[in-house]
């Protein structure tokens, strides 16, 4: 009994990340009630803050919690037509888990995808993603075995990784924060890709994203909001640069 209680809390937090939007750029006369008018258009706002400093000043972003994935989902794609508070365009985006690793916070649209299943190929890959999330795959690269580490007459195999990318941050910022997912039948990890070059090495030939699995174990956000941009405060949630 124990164990599903801890399960069925682990898949509610998880519910809620994908229900949590991060807000920058408010205008510094937005207050609690006008924030949350605004979003209720969307639908059920459960939970909403304007970030304020020591003095009780608007430090021009927010959070905003939904009662259903629909309502995020709209609120997400009205931003083609662009969100408007109080007469000041803002930003609007899926916050991110403070638990997640540094570089998930940054805008990327290429994908590390660990844990396929070694038979799985590139076409299932594209299909999972483009039926699940509307969305476009641009490319598939699955990392294969070198040819000189294999024996002579052997094909190389497929190493069970690889990078997808989706020219939608918007939806790699969505596939990213559910990050685990069921691919031909076997659970898979899917993050942002580390850049080449930065924190955990290359990302070519995988190296990148193979060692990112571990990458972020420790780090501390100090129990703090921080959104990239400048954005910090206390709280519990990153928000891309």
């Amino acid at each position: 009994a124990v164990v599903s209680t801890q399960s069925r809390s682990k898949e509610e937090i998880k519910e809620e990340a994908l229900r949590k939007l991060f807000v920058g750029g408010l205008s510094r006369d937005t207050t609690n009630d006008s924030f949350k008018d605004y979003f209720s258009q969307f639908g059920e706002v459960v939970d909403h803050i304007v970030i304020k400093d020591q003095g009780g000043f608007s430090k021009g972003f927010g959070f905003c919690t939904f009662g259903s994935d629909e309502a995020a989902d709209d609120c997400i794609k009205r931003k083609a037509d662009g969100h408007m508070i109080d007469g000041k365009s803002v930003e609007v985006k899926r916050a991110i888990p403070r638990d997640a690793e540094p570089d998930q916070r940054e805008k990327n649209t290429k994908m590390f995808v660990g844990g396929l299943n070694r038979n799985t190929n590139e076409e299932q890959i594209k299909e999972y993603f483009e039926s699940q999330f509307s969305c476009q795959v641009e490319s598939v690269d699955l990392i294969y075995e070198k040819k000189d580490q294999v024996e002579p007459g052997r094909e190389p195999q497929r190493r069970g990784f690889g990078f997808v990318t989706i020219n939608d941050f918007d939806v790699v910022d969505q596939i990213c924060v559910m990050r685990k997912h069921h691919i031909d039948g076997k659970e898979v990890e899917v993050k942002k890709a580390a850049p080449k070059g930065g924190p955990g090495g290359s990302g070519g030939g995988g190296r990148g994203g193979g060692g990112g699995r571990g990458r972020g174990r420790g780090y501390s956000q100090s129990g703090g909001y921080n959104q990239g941009g400048g954005y910090q405060q206390g709280g519990g949630y990153q928000g891309g640069g």
